[in-house]
């Protein structure tokens, strides 16, 4: 079930990275279909699958268990910061924007991908395909998931109150709708992770169903809005007005 998941939704970004294949060359939009292109590496790299083939081959190179798991995770805290510059461009002046993110997010995340890789390198961890599998180990392990966990919520309060104040925006009151769905769908899998652990149950399959709902819902919102963005400027769009 977790694989079905997983594939639908590959294809759902695929879908959406398809329909805006033409924003790679937009100073305004290449940031969001960066962030989906990296939300889709961070989700095949996560997976069972790549657990199964990718971690014997990365094991027997650096001889760590789980370095695909690592790298997902970086590729997913590089998607959601390439979506908050995305968020920024539009509520901040152009030239304002990076020095604001390398105060309010660069460096929080610099020093908290520091303690992750210094963990992950640390914990005892074996080979482990199901990242939700074993949520509880040594101190390293706990140390490892902190840090994690933390720049997760940092970075969805931070990209939570942005939201907000585009909720305001008419045009884009649609979209970021569907990205505070997506948002929503992302906290639910943080909790019921912390349940698992609380309990000592797996979870993995209730985790992985949300994750991939709000994968879903970010990519379908992505691919809507820019359809949105081109039905204006269509030539029946400009007869009519």
């Amino acid at each position: 079930m977790i694989s079905a998941f997983i594939a639908a939704m590959l294809a759902v970004i695929v879908y959406s990275l398809w329909v805006r294949r033409d924003t790679w060359w937009s100073r305004w939009e290449v940031a969001a279909t960066f962030a989906l292109a990296m939300e889709g590496c961070a989700l095949l790299l996560l997976s069972p699958w790549a657990g199964h083939t990718l971690g014997p081959m990365l094991h027997q190179y650096l001889h760590l268990w789980n370095v695909q798991q690592l790298l997902g995770i970086i590729c997913l805290i590089v998607a959601v910061t390439a979506n908050t510059y995305h968020m920024l461009v539009r509520l901040a002046d152009p030239d304002h924007v990076l020095p604001i993110m390398r105060k309010h997010l660069l460096a929080p995340l610099g020093l908290g991908v520091v303690v992750m890789v210094a963990t992950f390198v640390k914990t005892e961890r074996g080979h482990q395909p199901d990242i939700f599998a074993g949520l509880t180990g040594d101190a390293w392990q706990t140390g490892y998931e902190v840090a994690v966990c933390a720049m997760a919520i940092y970075l969805s309060c931070y990209l939570s109150r942005l939201m907000l104040l585009l909720r305001h925006d008419p045009r884009a009151k649609t979209t970021v709708n569907l990205y505070l769905a997506s948002m929503a769908f992302a906290v639910a899998a943080c909790l019921i992770g912390f349940g698992s652990i609380w309990v000592g149950a797996y979870a993995g399959t209730a985790i992985w169903a949300c994750i991939c709902i709000s994968v879903g819902i970010f990519a379908y919102g992505l691919a809507q809005s820019w359809q949105a963005k081109q039905a204006w400027f269509s030539p029946e769009a400009r007869t009519n007005r």
